[in-house]
Order: structure tokens, then C-alpha cells, then sequence
């Protein structure tokens, strides 16, 4: 008890043991619906600042997701699109991720990438104003009735875009092939 609590230091310490008790509880009770991701060398490979983190398993915090629909071009019809706004996952200054979608023939998946975006990645599938968007694999234009109708008779699916997760004192991006 030699500690000095004047001022908001006692309440900050409160504030702090307080949230940390909570957490603690919070992983007790739902702690195994959020799975930890491991960093493989795999990952690590596309991503080198991911190297530090290999074999480390972090706390996901987020699970980044595209609404997707198929696509309105007849030659890729089999293939769910994404619908999203922008590729960036951060802007933050010294923090810049952004998610790069590699198109595989007549499908595609995404990878994150580390550092300034590029432009094309800050548009995402959108087109212009409201919910205009564009295949990205045949690079037909979506319009908003197509979307509408495609959610109506409830063919709007989703799919992984990226998982945010907790390392030492900052945040990662990966994709996870499921």
C-alpha cells in the first residue's frame, strides 16, 4: 500500500483490474465460439511481417465478410461475386492493408496486402452512386435490380474477405483458406 492514488489514479486502476476481470470472464464463459487463428509459415510466406508471429496463435477480433451474389454475366453465372464498397481493410498511417482479389480462371480468391492501396482497391465492386456494382470477374455492371431480386429470392450469400486479429500491441489481417 505504499502506492500514490491521488488524483484519477485509483480510479484508473479500478477501471483497468475491472476490465480485466471482465475479459477474463468473458473468455471463460464464450471464449470457445471465438477460435484463435494460428499464423502458419504458410501465411507468413505471402506476408512477411507476418514472420515475427509464426506458430503464435492470436485472438480473431473480427471476421471480415463480402455479401456476394452471382454474377449477371452468363459465362460466370456459377460464381458468386463480392459486392463491397472498398478493398481497404486500413488506412491508418504506417498500418495501410488492403485485400487483393486474385482471379483463378472462372473464380477468384482474396489476399491481404500490406501498404499504400492502390486505387482500384479503394473502389472495391462499386460503381458510382447507390447500389451499382461490377462482376469482378467479367467486369459486367450490376445494377441495383438484379441485387434486389437476387436477395428477394434469397441467393445473396457472403464470403471471407479477411480475419483481423490481436497480436502484440497491434492488429493483423490474414486470410484463412477454408
Amino acid at each position: 500500500m505504499h502506492e500514490d492514488w491521488s488524483g484519477a489514479r485509483g480510479l484508473a486502476e479500478d477501471v483497468r483490474r475491472y476490465g480485466a476481470w471482465m475479459r477474463a470472464e468473458a473468455e471463460k464463459r464464450i471464449g470457445h465460439l471465438y477460435p484463435k487463428i494460428e499464423i502458419t509459415a504458410e501465411m507468413a510466406a505471402e506476408r512477411p511481417d507476418l514472420m515475427p508471429l509464426v506458430g503464435q496463435k492470436l485472438t480473431v477480433i473480427a471476421w471480415l465478410w463480402a455479401r456476394t451474389v452471382r454474377s449477371p454475366n452468363p459465362a460466370f453465372s456459377h460464381a458468386e461475386v463480392p459486392l463491397v464498397s472498398t478493398f481497404v481493410l486500413s488506412s491508418k498511417e504506417d498500418k495501410e492493408a488492403y485485400d487483393e482479389p486474385v482471379e483463378e480462371g472462372d473464380s477468384y480468391r482474396f489476399t491481404v496486402k500490406v501498404g499504400t492501396p492502390p486505387e482500384s482497391a479503394k473502389n472495391g465492386t462499386k460503381q458510382a452512386r447507390g447500389a451499382n456494382f461490377r462482376c469482378l470477374l467479367s467486369d459486367s455492371p450490376i445494377e441495383p435490380k438484379y441485387i434486389h431480386a437476387e436477395a428477394n429470392a434469397r441467393r445473396m450469400g457472403a464470403r471471407l474477405m479477411a480475419v483481423v486479429a490481436e497480436g502484440a500491441r497491434s492488429l493483423s489481417c490474414a486470410n484463412r483458406r477454408t
